[in-house]
């Protein structure tokens, strides 16, 4: 932001002032100001403006955290994070306050009392440094930009945001969402389709099962225990009102899915789906 004398004499020196908001800053930043003015004989004026902003804190291994899959902080496995007091800070770290935007995102920290190695990306630790573990449970799909809050108990910055980008993808894919089978003509009494699925990184491949709701549709997995994977389903003719619709549930590591199957009527004599 800047404020100036709007109007100078010719020959007289005017004044600007201007300010840089250095919430969430660190280190050497630099901002342009443009002057315009009614002096024919040059263009504007650009200024610079230059400052290296010291905190109270320093955030390792980096000041923001990104939680997905194959990473620490989802799956079971926290993050780590190291909360530091600078050195030109006066005062003691008095971490206070933790919170997270939303619920399903778990923080908690613990003050260092005694020298620690470094672990897991951050570095050795110091007496009075604080680490935070930062856990994302069962967050929603997709991507959002949350963030973690806390006092500090220091001057400079008595409070401090860390944020937090999350990108979380379906646990298991499956293409096309829903199955239709089409018996041939010259076998009205069975079919068979298939779909593919994938999961997502931190689900066991070796955990997959499939079951159908109705036994005349018999799901089988092709290229077991792969992370992707083909789901054949064969369907027989049972009766004179045969199943024609039902549900496979796909399953792995806690995680489920629903396909909706059903039998397309191309061939003769099958009713309508819904009909029996």
């Amino acid at each position: 932001m800047a404020s100036f004398d709007e109007v100078i004499p010719p020959g007289q020196a005017g004044t600007i002032k201007a300010s840089i908001h250095t919430a969430n800053y660190h280190g050497s930043i630099s901002k342009g100001i443009t002057v315009n003015h009614d002096d024919a004989s040059q263009g504007s004026i650009m200024l610079s403006v230059k400052a290296n902003i010291v905190g109270s804190v320093t955030v390792f291994p980096y000041p923001t955290l990104t939680i997905a899959a194959r990473m620490k902080g989802f799956g079971g496995a926290p993050a780590l994070l190291l909360v530091r007091k600078d050195d030109s800070e006066k005062g003691e770290l008095a971490l206070d306050d933790l919170k997270a935007s939303v619920p399903w995102l778990k923080v908690s920290a613990r003050k260092v009392t005694t020298p620690e190695p470094a672990v897991e990306g951050l570095p050795a630790t110091a007496v009075g440094d604080y680490v935070l573990s930062i856990l994302a449970d069962h967050p929603p799909v997709g991507g959002s930009s949350q963030a973690i809050t806390f006092k500090t108990g220091l001057s400079r910055e008595a409070s401090y945001t860390i944020p937090v980008v999350v990108n979380i993808r379906p646990a298991i894919v499956i293409q096309p969402a829903e199955l239709v089978l089409q018996p041939r003509a010259e076998a009205p009494d069975s079919a068979t389709g298939q779909i593919l699925a994938s999961l997502r990184e931190d689900l066991d491949p070796k955990t997959v099962a499939v079951t159908s709701d109705d036994k005349a549709f018999v799901p089988r997995i092709e290229n077991p225990g792969e992370r992707a994977f083909r789901l054949v389903v064969d369907w027989t003719k049972h009766g004179k009102k045969p199943a024609l619709e039902t549900k496979l549930h796909v399953t792995a590591g806690g995680e489920s899915a629903e396909v909706p199957v059903k039998v397309g009527t191309a061939a003769p004599g099958l009713p309508p789906p819904g009909t029996h």
